[in-house]
């Protein structure tokens, strides 16, 4: 199977349960993300649920969480026509911080279509939505 990849990774001193929080708060989501206006979902949120996402001049779309380790992992996925859009999030301790990783993967016949269509737009938004992610977990550990 065709898949098309990005991820862009940011070093922090913020926590894994600050980040965690900001992954699985709907109301993050937007604050997070500059080109999200709305995020939908049960929190907290277990493998198998369903959401939704509305971008700025876009329909919404209904995305499925595929895996949730806390601490260490969280995706969900879109289903698009031909294609399954994912963004997988991963995060590790190192001795330099922890490492923070957002990614978009598209995978299925049509990837190698819209990985530039779709997925180059996404991608080239990864690096802000990880800085964004990072820096208001470290304020929320600040407010405490």
């Amino acid at each position: 199977m065709t898949t098309w990849r990005r991820q862009y990774t940011h070093l922090t001193t913020a926590s894994p349960e600050a980040v965690w929080k900001r992954w699985t708060t709907p109301e993050d989501w937007a604050v997070d993300d500059p080109d999200l206006r709305v995020a939908e979902f049960a929190a907290p949120p277990r493998v198998g649920a369903t959401g939704r996402v509305i971008n700025h001049g876009t329909p919404a779309q209904t995305f499925t969480f595929t895996e949730l380790q806390p601490g260490v992992a969280m995706n969900f996925r879109i289903r698009l026509p031909g294609a399954v859009l994912s963004f997988p999030h991963h995060m590790r301790e190192t001795p330099n911080g922890l490492s923070v990783t957002h990614g978009v993967e598209i995978s299925g016949p049509l990837a190698v279509v819209l990985g530039p269509l779709v997925g180059r737009k996404i991608a080239a938004g990864l690096p802000a939505v990880v800085r964004l992610v990072t820096t208001n977990a470290l304020a929320d550990m600040a407010a405490g």
